[in-house]
C-alpha cells in the first residue's frame, strides 16, 4: 500500500488504529523528516493508549444506584424493607414492571417498551445459581438479601452469568 497525497490523513489514522503492521512500516519509510515521524508516533501512542473509563455511579431515588449498565440496591435499603425482594424493586427500579396472574409466578418486564402479551421475564440468579422462574423474588425476604443487581440489557461483566435478551436479576443473600 503506497501512502499518497490522494488519501486523507483520516484514512491513514483509521488504518493505523486498525493495527496494520505493513501499513505502519510503509508510513515510517515514507516519512523523510524525523520531526514528522516523532509527531506521528506521539499521535499514535496517544490514540492507542489504553482507555480506562471512570467508575461512574449515580444515585437514583429510593436507594437505587445506576452503575455499569445496572441498577443496584444494597443492604441498607433492603434491610429496612419488610416485604419480599420483588416488593423492594417495584417503584424503585426504572422501567421495572410487574404483572401478577392468579396461581402463576409474577411476570416481569425491565424495559418500558415491552408488552406482557408474551413472556418477557428476565433470568434470575440467587447467589450465582440460575433459578427457573421469578417466583423466588416473591418468596425471598428483602431483609435477608445483601445486594440486588438488575441488568435491563441482559448482560453483565460478572463472570458466570449468561446473557439474556429480557434482562438479568442477580440476588446476593446475606451470609450468616
Amino acid at each position: 500500500m503506497q501512502v499518497g497525497r490522494s488519501e486523507s490523513i483520516h484514512e491513514d489514522i483509521e488504518k493505523w488504529t486498525a493495527g496494520s503492521l505493513a501499513f505502519a512500516k510503509e508510513v515510517f519509510m515514507a516519512i523523510r523528516s524525523p520531526r514528522s515521524a516523532l509527531a506521528l508516533l506521539a499521535l499514535l501512542l496517544t490514540a492507542c493508549a489504553k482507555y480506562q473509563p471512570e467508575d461512574v455511579t449515580s444515585e437514583l431515588e429510593g436507594g437505587v444506584e445506576a452503575r455499569e449498565g445496572a441498577f443496584v440496591i444494597s443492604g441498607v435499603t433492603l434491610e429496612n424493607e419488610t416485604g419480599s425482594v420483588i416488593d423492594a424493586l417495584v417503584g424503585r427500579v426504572p422501567n421495572f414492571r410487574i404483572r401478577r396472574l392468579s396461581n402463576q409466578c409474577p411476570q416481569i418486564s425491565l424495559r418500558s417498551h415491552v408488552s406482557f402479551e408474551s413472556i418477557t421475564n428476565p433470568h434470575v440468579y440467587v447467589d450465582g445459581t440460575r433459578i427457573a422462574d421469578t417466583c423466588v423474588l416473591d418468596s425471598l425476604r428483602a431483609q435477608n438479601v445483601e445486594l440486588v443487581e438488575i441488568y435491563p440489557m441482559g448482560f453483565t461483566t460478572r463472570p458466570g452469568y449468561a446473557t439474556h435478551a429480557h434482562g438479568l436479576i442477580l440476588v446476593f443473600m446475606r451470609s450468616g
